[in-house]
Formats: C-alpha cells, sequence, structure tokens
C-alpha cells in the first residue's frame, strides 16, 4: 500500500469525494479481478465491483486502521461478490473478447496463456478460485484467511488443491493443442 493512499483513505473518512474518486481509480483494477474471480462474467463484474466501491464509501468510517484497507475492501468485494452469485443462483461462464490483437509471436503467446488462465480459473469451484485470485493479488494467507472467515488450513488446503486442478487443466489444454 502507497503512503498516499493512507492520506486518501483519511481525507475521504473527512467527506473529501476528489480522494474517494483516487481512492477508486486506484483501487478499481484489484477489485475488478478480486469480483471476477468469483463471477466469472465480465457485466456483472462491472456491476457488482460499482457497488463494492458504493460499500466501501458507506462504510468506510467503520475503517479502524487505514493500513488495513486493501485486506478490508477484498472483503467487502468477495462478500458482494458472493451475494450476488446467491440472489442470481445460476451458472456463470466465462467470456473471452472475440477481437484478438497480435502484434509480434510473444504477445500472441502471452495472449494465448492468459486465455488459457483464465478458461482454467472458470473450472476451479468458486472456492478455489477465491483463495487463488487473492493469493495472486499479494495477500498471505492468514489476510485471505480474515477476507473470507476461513481457518488457514482452509486456505492452505483449498489453494493447493487449487493448484493441483489448474496445473492439471492447463497441462490438459497444452496436450490437446500439440
Amino acid at each position: 500500500m502507497n503512503p498516499n493512499d493512507i492520506d486518501l483513505i483519511r481525507n475521504a473518512r473527512k467527506g473529501s469525494t476528489e480522494a474517494f474518486t483516487a481512492i477508486v481509480r486506484n483501487y478499481k483494477n484489484f477489485v475488478y479481478r478480486t469480483v471476477f474471480a468469483i463471477l466469472q462474467n465480465r457485466q456483472d463484474t462491472e456491476d457488482v465491483a460499482q457497488e463494492v466501491f458504493i460499500k466501501a464509501y458507506r462504510s468506510l468510517a467503520g475503517l479502524r486502521d487505514e493500513r488495513t484497507f486493501p485486506s478490508w475492501l477484498a472483503q467487502i468485494a468477495t462478500r458482494t461478490a458472493l451475494d450476488w452469485v446467491q440472489s442470481k443462483q445460476k451458472n456463470q461462464t466465462i467470456e473471452l473478447d472475440s477481437e484478438k490483437f497480435v502484434v509480434n509471436d510473444d504477445i500472441h503467446r502471452a495472449a494465448n496463456i492468459r486465455l488459457d488462465l483464465e478458461n482454467a480459473l472458470g473450472h476451479l469451484s468458486e472456492e478455489h478460485r477465491m483463495v487463488t485470485v487473492l493469493r495472486a493479488d499479494g495477500f498471505d494467507y492468514e489476510e485471505i484467511a480474515q477476507i473470507l472467515d476461513i481457518p488457514i488450513g482452509t486456505v492452505r488446503s483449498r489453494l493447493h488443491n487449487a493448484r493441483m486442478h489448474l496445473r492439471q487443466l492447463l497441462q490438459d489444454e497444452r496436450g490437446d493443442n500439440e
């Protein structure tokens, strides 16, 4: 977390909409990735991400320590996305952009790897996707346990199982394409 973010959070808590707008700008990709990991649908993710920031703005006064803002925001994002899933009660599928922009082989390869990974994440259970994305976002096991309100041993187990499943899915994908 950057020291400027702490100042922005303090100013936003005092009612500065400009400060909160800067916070949204700084954390929109983080919230989007977290929510998308659960919903696996771009349109719903955009709607839920907006709702996350509305909830964060309304609850900002309750944040006790500005340094915990990223995990606090991740918890709001996770819970809001899970509530959305429960309210929708339907299966979500990954939407892949139909347009491809290939500049050179390296970019093409990187794009294919990203699409393979997105596709593989879509095959994970919701629980495994959440721990994987939160870990990829840089949260340690203890923080993930707090965000998801589960024991740290469960985080370890889910992350291990998710990695094994991802490895198998990606190996299967590579084997099918060769």
